[in-house]
């Protein structure tokens, strides 16, 4: 039986008992980061030792959990924090014990995706969990161009050393009035929630500076509505021959309810 156990996101308090009473007893523990593993450990006196299984070495460490799965060991799988197979090794190894048809089970727990959209005050009926943002600009712009007309709100990992150039080109791609919120350091001492437009949280941002883990969310696009006018690619064509792009923006906006920079934005590029 192979358990995939979540873990505190940062206060250890968090953890559950039935994590705690499954690591205590599984034959063996895997984890991402077995220093992180060892504090758990070490403060609820859970008497194992874990081996590593990351980004690196997760092809040649799925192959030894199914094999020790098949003699029939209990074993527990754990991220650095939260759930495992979230941005965080796993996926692998649960393709493979579908394959294999070995038994598997989650244990639920802390997720800093749920986390910070509680804490956001953004819509939580409607989300979408978009993991790291790309490096590269080229990549987070036609990233942040595809969800412009996205009514969900949206759920992004960042790096504190990359908010600044991301926001930057969030500035550029969405309507710099567009709500954000930066959680921060979640369940921990230090816990902060910033929100915000766009610009504002921006300017915070570069004044300030941001340490820590950080979860950034961004308000969904509040004035679609698809049951009246489906956009798409033979109307923009139609529009164009009649009337200028800031024209047909005018227009569209006034049927369609949906902001008219951004609709400019759309009809101008190229397809």
């Amino acid at each position: 039986m192979i358990y995939l156990v979540c873990t505190p996101i940062g206060n250890l308090n968090d953890i559950s008992l039935r994590s705690i009473e499954i690591l205590n007893s599984s034959d063996l523990i895997y984890a991402e980061d077995t220093r992180r593993a060892k504090k758990i450990f070490d403060k609820f006196k859970i008497k194992k030792k874990s081996f590593s299984f990351n980004d690196h070495n997760e092809g040649v460490k799925t192959k030894h959990i199914i094999q020790e799965a098949k003699a029939g060991k209990t074993i527990s799988v754990i991220s650095d924090a939260g759930a495992p197979l979230i941005s965080d090794p796993g996926h692998l190894l649960v393709s493979e014990c579908i394959r294999e048809n070995i038994e598997f089970s989650v244990i639920p727990g802390p997720s800093s995706v749920i986390n910070s959209l509680l804490l956001s005050g953004l819509r939580t009926d409607k989300f979408m969990f978009f993991g790291f943002i790309p490096r590269k600009d080229s990549e987070r712009k036609k990233l942040f161009k595809k969800n412009l007309r996205n009514d969900s709100t949206m759920v992004f990992f960042e790096s504190p050393k990359r908010l600044i150039k991301t926001l930057s080109v969030m500035k550029e791609t969405f309507l710099p009035s567009r709500q954000v919120v930066i959680c921060r350091e979640m369940t921990k001492l230090h816990e902060e929630v910033i929100r915000g437009s766009i610009a504002e949280i921006l300017k915070k941002v570069s004044t300030l500076g941001i340490k820590g883990e950080v979860c950034l969310l961004v308000e969904g696009e509040k004035d679609i509505d698809n049951s009246q006018v489906n956009l798409n690619e033979d109307i923009k064509k139609v529009v164009l021959q009649k009337l200028s792009p800031s024209e047909a923006a005018k227009l569209l906006s006034l049927i369609t309810k949906q902001n008219k920079r951004e609709l400019y934005k759309w009809l101008t590029e190229k397809s």
